[in-house]
């Protein structure tokens, strides 16, 4: 009795045994196919859902329908006229690339610049000042110039009233200095000059960036707001020692405001000295971020069409300034005018608004 007792404990024992073993095995078995899935995530730690990856597209490239090549220019009133020039020419440009090229007058520099930062302009017309202003910023660089009336840049002249008998450097029959300026502009130290406004860079500036930098001191001067009023004080007298106007494209004293009224001005107006043409007459600028390929050839259609009347005409029409031919024309061409404003203390961005 006894040993039936041990024996049927034992096998008590073994039973216990393979059931817990059987249930362990159970709570372990992988789910078989089709069997729904249960998401092993680890949860946010928030206990929020994870947040999907966002997804960015990929932008079209420069010159795509999407994504269209942008020519700007500045102007608060743009005529009739020069919108549809202006888009006659991207037109003409988009055909010639089979890309995809937009025009866009802004109404001021600060929208324009904005433009470029935002990288939604590519190329523009800028004129001196405005393309100094950009440059501060690295953001564009110039590769091509406008020729107008012959010349591709100008400068400007410094004049007197013949009775003050300050001697004349300058030579008639080659339209040039005959001395350095801070020999001849030494005549004027302690003088009054009658400028147009300080608002102009060739009216204003440059002269007075010309005296500084040879150390010439003046007194303050006389805004007339014009280069017929700077012309018409000096005749008179008594208002300025001497005056300062354009030069090299065109000579104001031959102006029919002027000649019609003062025909001896030449006579009585002589021209002191004259500087090298330093101001370039607009630049056709390339954002930095625009590829070099790209540029070239924008560049290229560019010059080829302002070889012939009719893209001539158009470009005369888009920029409202006489166009005679476009040149290639890199940033040097404004080193000189950058290296004389900086004997100055204007403020470029006062002369854009």
């Amino acid at each position: 009795m006894a040993l039936f007792r041990k024996v049927f404990g034992l096998l008590l024992a073994l039973v216990l045994i393979a059931l817990i073993t059987a249930c362990n095995f159970s709570s372990n078995a992988q789910p078989t196919l089709g069997a729904p899935q249960v998401s092993m995530e680890t949860p946010n730690p928030n206990g929020e859902p994870t947040a999907l990856p966002t997804y960015t597209p990929t932008k079209a490239p420069l010159g795509h329908e999407n994504n269209p090549i942008v020519i700007g220019i500045i102007n608060k009133a743009p005529s009739s006229e020069q919108i549809d020039a202006f888009s006659q020419l991207s037109s003409q440009l988009s055909g010639a690339l089979q890309l995809s090229v937009e025009s866009k007058v802004f109404n001021d520099y600060l929208s324009l610049e904005l433009a470029f930062q935002k990288e939604e302009l590519h190329f523009a017309w800028l004129q001196s000042a405005e393309y100094l202003l950009a440059t501060q910023k690295d953001l564009v660089s110039s590769i091509i110039g406008v020729n107008n009336l012959g010349v591709s840049a100008y400068g400007i002249q410094f004049l007197a009233h013949r009775d003050t008998n300050l001697t004349e450097y300058f030579d008639v029959g080659s339209n040039t200095a005959t001395s350095s300026p801070e020999t001849a502009l030494q005549q004027f130290a302690g003088m009054r000059p009658c400028l147009t406004s300080d608002k102009s860079l060739a009216g204003y500036w440059v002269p007075l960036a010309y005296l500084a930098k040879n150390n010439i001191e003046w007194q303050l001067p006389v805004q007339t707001q014009t280069y017929s009023a700077n012309l018409r004080a000096l005749y008179i007298q008594g208002i300025c020692g001497f005056s300062s106007t354009y030069a090299i494209s065109a000579d104001p004293r031959t102006s029919s405001a002027i000649i019609m009224d003062l025909p001896d001005a030449i006579e009585k107006l002589p021209i002191i000295w004259i500087s090298p043409p330093i101001i370039p007459n607009r630049a056709f600028a390339a954002s930095n971020r625009v590829d070099l390929s790209l540029q070239t050839k924008v560049s290229d259609f560019l010059l080829d069409f302002s070889r012939n009347d009719t893209g001539k005409l158009i470009l005369s029409s888009a920029l409202e300034y006489e166009v005679s031919a476009l040149l290639a024309q890199n940033d040097t061409a404004f080193e000189t005018l950058r290296e004389l404003l900086s004997h100055t203390d204007v403020k470029l961005l006062d002369l854009v608004q």
